[in-house]
């Protein structure tokens, strides 16, 4: 039961993050000019988060949700949160691909 928790964690803590990046490219503005730089700081907030996806992911499920009970229970729930954050990682990284393809003429579209 605790695997599923730490799998859950790891989801929904994706597509939060997910959102935080997508409601940061809509908020930077366009820029004008021959040479804009607003879709270069929408690709480095997307990659950013992206780099602190699994470090939230794990320290919000081990120190938020970790049971407490007897150490092997604590130790499969470590190894699934571990497995979870890299599903989270990929996941974070899939649906961004997946939506800036979705909108490539709109400024998500920027983050690949």
């Amino acid at each position: 039961m605790e695997s599923i928790t730490a799998y859950v964690i790891s989801a929904i803590t994706a597509l939060v993050l997910l959102i935080v990046a997508t409601i940061i490219a809509t908020v930077i503005n366009y820029e004008g000019g021959s040479r804009p730089k607003d879709a270069s700081k929408r690709r480095r907030w997307f990659w950013t988060i992206a780099a602190l996806n699994p470090a939230v992911i794990f320290l919000l499920g081990y120190y938020v949700f970790k049971p407490t009970a007897n150490i092997m229970v604590v130790n499969r729930y470590v190894h699934a949160l571990s497995i979870g954050t890299a599903v989270g990682f990929v996941l974070y990284i899939l649906l961004g691909f997946v939506l800036s393809k979705i909108y490539k003429n709109g400024k998500v579209g920027h983050w690949f």
